[in-house]
């Protein structure tokens, strides 16, 4: 059954995505990011955010897609909290806040076109196990 989603709408790359805002605890900027060396490509760096230090995370690397570039001082990105891990999710553009229906874990905008619904704590927990595993090695 379709269920109304609140949701910010932007674009990684080639894919428009969406992920609900109750993850959602600011819009921002990228400050200077520090690139982690051997980190794997889904944790493109780390950067200081009102004096807490945040993993910045690629979204086409947790999906299992070629990563995008490296983040850098003046890209955005949206600070997401899920499972008590707070972290940064670069993005190219932020497009809009909306209102939309969710069927089967896809949201269509308001011209028709499908979004990937995004699961932060998914997402958390890829980044998590991505890293844990090249630490590992």
């Amino acid at each position: 059954m379709p269920e109304l989603r609140n949701v910010i709408v932007f674009a990684v790359g080639v894919g428009r995505y969406a992920v609900e805002l109750r993850w959602v605890r600011e819009v921002v900027t990228l400050g200077f990011v520090t690139a982690v060396p051997t980190a794997p490509a889904a944790l493109g760096g780390v950067v200081n955010l009102h004096g807490t230090i945040l993993p910045v995370l690629d979204v086409a690397a947790l999906l299992d897609q070629p990563a995008g570039p490296p983040p850098r001082q003046g890209d955005g990105a949206l600070v997401l909290e899920a499972e008590g891990t707070v972290c940064a999710l670069r993005v190219d553009q932020v497009d809009h806040v909306a209102s939309l229906t969710e069927n089967e874990g896809a949201v269509v905008d308001a011209a028709g076109r499908p979004l990937t619904l995004l699961d932060p704590t998914r997402l958390v927990r890829k980044a998590l196990e991505v890293v844990t595993m090249a630490a590992a090695t």
